[in-house]
């Protein structure tokens, strides 16, 4: 006779995982109450009995670094099964924030293809929380698998880019096992990562949420605006298929452009438009594969080669790289169409993604002209979705709070773009708030974060100041918390793309901060960050340090200091250039006093960024001048 468990052993610590070494390892599951469960591992074992609600937790003696080790798990005098896994023990970070730290190697692959030729790495793994909300209380068990995977070329996909450049890093030098823990999902903003008790300091999020605590409210409200997006939809392939060969509207297009600045019959225009392009490839060419890269395009696409559907994308954020597969490229001319629906009146193929098609080691220019044919044309805007995955409280609940307690060396924390609106000045409250909540749930109060400053970006925003002044909040929670480092990208990213793809520069300077914040590296390079302002004889002087007493003051591209401008007391600003003089920036001001000076406070900084002799780039700042 078979005997099932009465209870089980949370999938975290499934076949593979890697548990935090050099301190105290938490472990729970569920079962029936007052049974006790014994857990053993690599020599070291504890029990606990299953409470009253449940719900079980030992807490391990530390583990020396290493493995597979053998983890086993069985109630004390009962007939189920024991439960086993081999897990190791090592370096465990966990990975959290929004877009640009979920951005999984899948989208990279292009950019990293020699990654995907290393040899496999079975002790640099890495586990995906699955997406899921909850606005009733926090959830302590999964909906759905969790696996842990090593990093291979069958597997690297699922890895978050800035995760696994930092987690191999941290394997170069340490030379142990390595665990991410992927907590993330795309455009979230801070207060759904926040427990009730501390988003109790901002009544307006929890107000905004009441309507959607209630779940029949939330899932109509979900399924009706997704449910509008897709009418709007079939009502366009509706209307393009009646046009038949109806002529809507024809020309040519100088791509990548912003439709309106190609043809003024295009500005403003909805629906459907398909941009055509003839790339003649030479006999070779027959039946080889191939990549197709045509940057980002606003707002939907379904590309085509040569009649065959090679690619779609719904999201004006991804790049559009898209893999010929073998047998449809032929010699002579060949036939690119790409389907391309505009949502909002605002059209575009980004401009500045360079356009172009790859084989082997030829490339060739898709840059310039590209006919096109509007195949239906609508009146109204695209409905937009009522995203409740990313209300306030709901993210903490579903996926924070069922992982809390995970021992963990830091937390890498990459996520501000969805909170530079109205909040913006809000940030740096919110952030140090939670990061309070998720060291309380982990109960580990020193918990390191690792800030990722937000890179530049400027194509869908409005100078308002949001992105100037989140990054502010970013730097500043690097002094004002402690055991928080934050890292500057501005030269990371790019003014045209929200999700810039070279992660492995980003991971570089997080693992220096881990450095010198985690492992205390005290020589780990840093930024110069402004420390003294002072203005005397016509002269502003703006000195800088990075902890070495000598930073070697220069800029990214060798020009003359730029993104400088004073501040009057009418709030007009005045841009102004400077030159560098040893460890310090001089301003000539005029006779006119102002009351501050800013530097790189914009959205997307790029004239004369300034940077030490350790090529990290000096952080924005605004500063009072006395």
């Amino acid at each position: 006779m078979t005997v099932e468990n009465t209870w089980s052993l949370n999938p975290l610590f499934g076949e593979g995982c890697v548990l935090q070494s050099g301190m105290p390892a938490n472990v729970w599951g569920v079962g029936e109450p007052d049974r006790r469960i014994e857990v053993r591992v690599h020599g070291t074992a504890a029990t606990a009995t299953v409470g009253d609600d449940g719900a079980w937790r030992v807490q391990l003696d530390p583990l020396e670094p290493g493995g597979p080790y053998r983890l086993e798990v069985r109630v004390d005098g009962g007939d189920e099964p024991v439960i086993a896994h081999d897990v190791y023990a090592g370096e465990v970070f966990v990975c959290a924030g929004q877009s640009n730290m979920e951005y999984q190697m899948e989208f990279l692959r292009w950019r990293y293809p020699s990654e995907y030729a290393r040899e496999p790495d079975p002790l640099l793994r890495h586990c995906k929380v699955p997406v899921r909300f909850d606005f009733h209380g926090p959830r302590r068990d999964f909906d759905e698998p969790v696996r842990w995977v090593g990093a291979a070329a069958d597997t690297l996909d699922e890895f978050t880019g800035v995760g696994y450049f930092f987690g191999r890093m941290v394997r170069a030098w340490l030379g142990v096992p390595v665990g991410l823990l992927n907590i993330t999902l795309g455009g979230s903003p801070i207060e759904s990562w926040m427990d009730e008790e501390t988003l109790a300091a901002w009544p307006k999020a929890l107000a905004d949420l009441e309507p959607y605590r209630d779940d029949e409210v939330a899932r109509t409200r979900s399924e009706e605006s997704i449910a509008a997006m897709n009418r709007w939809y079939e009502d366009l392939r509706i209307r393009e298929a009646e046009a038949g060969q109806e002529d809507w509207g024809h020309g040519t297009l100088e791509l990548p452009v912003f439709l309106k600045d190609a043809d003024p019959r295009l500005a403003g225009f909805r629906g459907v438009i398909h941009l055509r392009r003839t790339v003649t490839l030479p006999a070779y060419a027959a039946g080889h594969a191939a990549a197709l890269h045509l940057g980002a395009m606003v707002d939907s696409d379904e590309t085509s080669v040569n009649g065959v559907k090679i690619g779609q994308s719904e999201h004006q954020y991804l790049s559009r790289d898209y893999m010929v597969p073998e047998g449809v490229l032929k010699a002579g001319r060949n036939e690119i169409d790409v389907r391309l629906v505009v949502e909002h009146g605002t059209g575009r193929v980004t401009p500045g993604k360079h356009m172009h098609l790859d084989m082997g080691d030829d490339s060739y220019d898709l840059d310039g002209t590209w006919t096109y044919a509007i195949g239906a044309r609508v009146d109204t805007d695209c409905p937009g979705e009522d995203f409740v995955r990313w209300k306030p409280l709901g993210l903490y609940n579903g996926m924070t709070a069922t992982c809390a307690g995970y021992a963990a060396r830091a937390a890498l924390w990459y996520q501000g773009e969805s909170n530079t609106g109205d909040v913006a000045d809000d940030y740096g409250r919110m952030l140090a708030a939670m990061i309070g909540c998720w060291r309380r749930a982990w109960g580990q109060e020193r918990l390191p974060f690792l800030i990722v400053q937000l890179p530049v970006f400027s194509i869908d925003g409005v100078e308002d100041g949001g992105w100037p002044l989140v990054r502010k909040h970013q730097w500043e929670a690097s002094s004002l918390i402690e055991d928080v480092a934050t890292v500057v990208t501005l030269d990371a990213g790019n003014w045209n793309d929200l999700h810039p793809w070279n992660k492995s520069v980003v991971a570089d300077r997080l693992f220096a901060a881990a450095q010198r914040v985690v492992y205390g590296k005290d020589d780990a390079p840093r930024s110069p960050e402004s420390i003294d302002v002072r203005l005397a004889d016509g002269r502003l002087t703006i000195t800088f340090d990075d902890g070495t007493g000598d930073c070697g003051l220069d800029t990214l591209d060798g020009a003359d200091p730029g993104e400088f401008e004073l501040v009057w007391e009418d709030g007009s600003r005045q841009a102004v250039p400077a030159s560098i003089d040893g460890n310090t920036v001089v301003i000539a001001v005029p006779w006119r006093r102002p009351t501050a000076v800013r530097y790189a406070w914009r959205n997307a900084p790029n004239r004369g960024l300034l940077c030490g002799s350790n090529g990290l780039p000096v952080p924005p700042f605004a500063e009072p001048i006395a």
